[in-house]
């Protein structure tokens, strides 16, 4: 097992408990056109590209095997580095900004890469949640998932839709 995993699983369990770690309802990124973009806490965005199965960042980019698991987290202590691990060992990503309040938890999501060419995401129950923008067939076009942490009641994650138009300009 990679040291750095290791190092943020046990830190993370140690702080929030097993129970913590939970799968969210996965998203197929299966035929998505390419990127579909990921934000992880507030300002760590990556992007997957499901025609070559590369999942990328501004620090670093790898290929999906097929039939592996990717962990995508923060290492512990702290390096502003969000890391994507798998069992051929740990690739920096993306660097983000770590005095903001929301910052990409050590154990955040998961990419499965199926046999069959499927892949899923799924955040792990982060405390900073997920949002990913997109475009698939298979999810009815353009679509925006968000995985809160907060509950329905009092959501961490605000959202406001703003609707805009074409204003006519008068010329035909």
């Amino acid at each position: 097992m990679n040291p750095d995993f290791q190092e943020a699983y046990d830190t993370y369990l140690q702080q929030y408990g097993h129970t913590k770690i939970s799968l969210s309802e996965p998203v197929d990124l299966t035929n998505s056109i390419d990127p579909a973009v990921l934000i992880l806490g507030r300002n760590c965005v990556i992007t997957f590209s499901d025609s070559t199965k590369h999942l990328k960042g501004s620090q670093g980019a790898l290929s999906f095997q097929p039939n592996e698991i990717y962990v995508v987290g923060r290492r512990e202590p702290q390096d502003s580095k969000l890391v994507v691990w798998s069992s051929r060992g740990g690739i920096e990503l993306e660097e983000y900004n770590s005095r903001v309040d929301t910052i990409p938890s050590r154990v955040h999501g998961v990419f499965a890469n199926l046999a069959d060419g499927k892949t899923l995401y799924a955040d792990l129950g982060s405390s900073a949640g997920s949002i990913i923008a997109g475009q698939s067939p298979g999810l009815g076009g353009a679509f925006v998932r968000i995985y809160d942490p907060g509950s329905k009641d009092s959501p961490t994650i605000r959202t406001n839709r703003i609707f805009t138009s074409r204003k006519s300009s008068g010329v035909r």
